[in-house]
Formats: C-alpha cells, sequence, structure tokens
C-alpha cells in the first residue's frame, strides 16, 4: 500500500509540475520574442522545475518497476536442499564442500565454483531487468552454450500466383546467414566479513543478490548501448548501417521538432507499433520544452501505473548510458527493441568463494556470460549531431 501512495503522491506532484513548467516556458518565449531575450529568473526557475520533475519522473517509474517484480515460485525440495548447503559453504567455506558437491548437478569445472542457489538467481536477473533498462526492452534468451548462434534470413525466398491446375514454376530460395552473438563474461567480486558471515541474522542471500546485481548491470548497460563487441556484447549505438537522421547543427539539437517525425517515419511502418525513443536524462529534460508545429508540447510525463513518459505518442525509455549532446554524437534513438536487439544469457551464475585474498574479508567473485547485439537494423532510427 505504502508503495501505491508514494506513487498517487507523486504522479500528483509530477502533473503539477509539469503545468507549471508549461506556463514557465511560455513565458520564457513570449520574454524572446518581445525582449530578444529571456529573463534570469524565468529560466532559472524553468531549469530548476525541469530538474524536480527529472527526479519525480525517475521516482514514479522506479516504484512501478518494483511492483512488477516477479517473483521465483519454482522451487523444489531438490532446490531448497542445495541452497542450505550453499548457504553453509558461503558462511564456514571448504568444510562444507562435499555437502555441497553432492547436491550439486552442475560445478563451474575446473574453477572449483559452484553455480548460485536458482532463488539467487532468479532475483539477480529480476533486479537486473530493473536496473539495465535493454534487458527490460530487448529480446532476451536463455542458451546452456557459452556462444549463441543464429541464422538470419536476409529474404530472398520469393512466391507466386497460380491457378488451381497451373504449373508450380520453382521460386527463389532464401539466403541465410550464420550470425553469432558477440559477448564475454561479466563479474563481480564483492567482498563481506568473516564476522558478519558468522552471524546467522546476516541475509547471505540478499547480500549476494544486491551485490552482484548493482555491479554487473552497470557494466550490463554500458555494453549494451555502446559496447564494441570485443569481450562484451555490441551496443546498439555503434552498429554501423542504421538509419541516420542528422540534427542539421553541428554540435547542438534542432529548436524545432520536425527531426522527431523524420524519425518516427523514417522506420517501417511494421516496426512502428513497438517503437519507442531513448535518450539519457539530460537530454529527456531539454526535450520537455518542444513544442510542435500546432503549439502543443511534444513530451508528455507519466502519470499512469506502469506507463512511461511519451514523446509524440510514443513511449520514452531513459538509458543514462546513451551520449550527451555533442558534436558526433547520437543522444536520441527512435527503436523497436524487442524486434531489433538480442540479449542470449548462458545459464547459470557461477561464484568462487576467497576467503584468503585479503583476509579477513571473504570475496565472492561470480561470473555469467552475456553476449547480445543488433539483430535487425531496420528496428533502429538513430538521431545523430552533425551538420
Amino acid at each position: 500500500m505504502a508503495d501505491i501512495n508514494d506513487i498517487n503522491a507523486n504522479v500528483g506532484k509530477l502533473a503539477s509540475a509539469f503545468e507549471e513548467l508549461k506556463s514557465t516556458n511560455d513565458q520564457r518565449l513570449a520574454q524572446l520574442e518581445s525582449k530578444g531575450s529571456a529573463d534570469v529568473l524565468t529560466t532559472e526557475k524553468l531549469e530548476r522545475i525541469n530538474s524536480e520533475m527529472s527526479a519525480l519522473q525517475s521516482a514514479v517509474s522506479d516504484i512501478a518497476k518494483k511492483s512488477n517484480r516477479i517473483g521465483a515460485s519454482d522451487v523444489s525440495v531438490q532446490d531448497d536442499e542445495y541452497k542450505s548447503a550453499f548457504d553453509k559453504w558461503a558462511r564456514k567455506g571448504d568444510r562444507f564442500q562435499d555437502e555441497l558437491e553432492a547436491k550439486a548437478l552442475v560445478t563451474n569445472d575446473t574453477t572449483g565454483g559452484f553455480l548460485v542457489p536458482k532463488t539467487v538467481e532468479a532475483g539477480i536477473r529480476d533486479d537486473l531487468r530493473t536496473l539495465s533498462p535493454i534487458r527490460a526492452e530487448a529480446t532476451v534468451i536463455s542458451t546452456s552454450n557459452d556462444r549463441y548462434t543464429f541464422l538470419k534470413n536476409n529474404h530472398g525466398l520469393t512466391t507466386g500466383w497460380v491457378g488451381e491446375t497451373d504449373p508450380r514454376p520453382e521460386t527463389a530460395t532464401p539466403t541465410l546467414m550464420e550470425i553469432t552473438l558477440p559477448g564475454g563474461e561479466i563479474y563481480a567480486n564483492p567482498a563481506v566479513s568473516q564476522r558478519a558471515l558468522d552471524d546467522s541474522q546476516f541475509n547471505l542471500e540478499a547480500w549476494l543478490q544486491n551485490e552482484i546485481t548493482n555491479e554487473m548491470a552497470i557494466a550490463e548497460s554500458k555494453a549494451f548501448v555502446n559496447g564494441d563487441g570485443v569481450n562484451k556484447p555490441k551496443g546498439f549505438a555503434v552498429e554501423p548501417g542504421l538509419t541516420t537522421v542528422k540534427t542539421g547543427f553541428a554540435a547542438t539539437m534542432p529548436v524545432g521538432t520536425d527531426y522527431l517525425f523524420n524519425m518516427i517515419y523514417s522506420m517501417p511502418a511494421a516496426y512502428r507499433a513497438g517503437a519507442k525513443f531513448y535518450s539519457n536524462g539530460a537530454v529527456s529534460a531539454s526535450l520537455r520544452t518542444a513544442k510542435d508545429g500546432q503549439g502543443n508540447y511534444i513530451w508528455q510525463p507519466s502519470l499512469v501505473l506502469g506507463q512511461p513518459a511519451s514523446i509524440a505518442g510514443f513511449a520514452h525509455v531513459e538509458l543514462e548510458d546513451m551520449d550527451a549532446i555533442a558534436a558526433g554524437k547520437v543522444p536520441l534513438a527512435f527503436a523497436n527493441m524487442k524486434q531489433g536487439y538480442t540479449v542470449a544469457d548462458r545459464i547459470g551464475v557461477r561464484t568462487i568463494r576467497d576467503p584468503y585474498t585479503h583476509k579477513p574479508f571473504v570475496h565472492f567473485y561470480a561470473t555469467k556470460r552475456v553476449s547480445g547485439m543488433v539483430t535487425d537494423a531496420k528496428a533502429f532510427v538513430v538521431l545523430k549531431v552533425q551538420a
């Protein structure tokens, strides 16, 4: 109930703030038209309101994401037994390794590590989906292999129309390409004191989930956006050959909103239904004061639980790892991420217990293999700051 109350309170504040922002921005525009410049107090007020709106929008989105988390409910008796053995091993070390090995179906080969319990892994994946926006937007698959390879159809297949008794001539066959998603091993290495582990009140499961998730989510998010594909996923923002709309200015955004509609209608109609705008928070703030040709504000806040803010009627997702507005950068993307970007996870998060490197602290070296890349370039249109 507290979450719902928080959402209602923040949504009300957000709606009021947006009305105040529009009023203040209209005042600023009137000053520009009549005097050639805006009053300093008006500009400062607009910046303050914009900053408050960013915080409120973020708060509403965070609460909504937490409310939509999926809990792990498919835990079997064997899982509980493994979880108990893992807890003993993590707290007390090698003297419980034999017991854990007896319960483990899979170990980390020659490294001596073990898969974290399913309840912990489920929490890690769920939190990663919350903290790393691309995971919530893209197609995410699980694989038992270190490499994920798929066949891409270049649509060479043709068809033909015939009558009931007409001959059926051979049609052209499709051209298939084998593609391997680039990726690598992502790791986290949190540490905790042995004294804390000896405390039965210390929630080891929650601590592991939180520490591993936070470190991995930061690295993943950067790679999904700007990764170079070398021992990591290939980011969509650096993918060559995407449809590109230029700002027309060497280092700034356009004043109007025509470029937004150019982006929207540069995407094939079949992809638009699931498309969204993506940018960092600073770019989002700059778009809040943009108007279309009829004087309507193009950006609208999120005032419904689970619904994001929107630009020109399309959902807007904030990705803090996207570029700022600068020469040669890509600060805004319009994409059907579900259709165009694929993330592949190797099943299982493995961990090694290390009580020796930094005594009296115990490190838990956790690893997970992740791959990702643009798998359908037609699902992306990017804005490049370029004359």
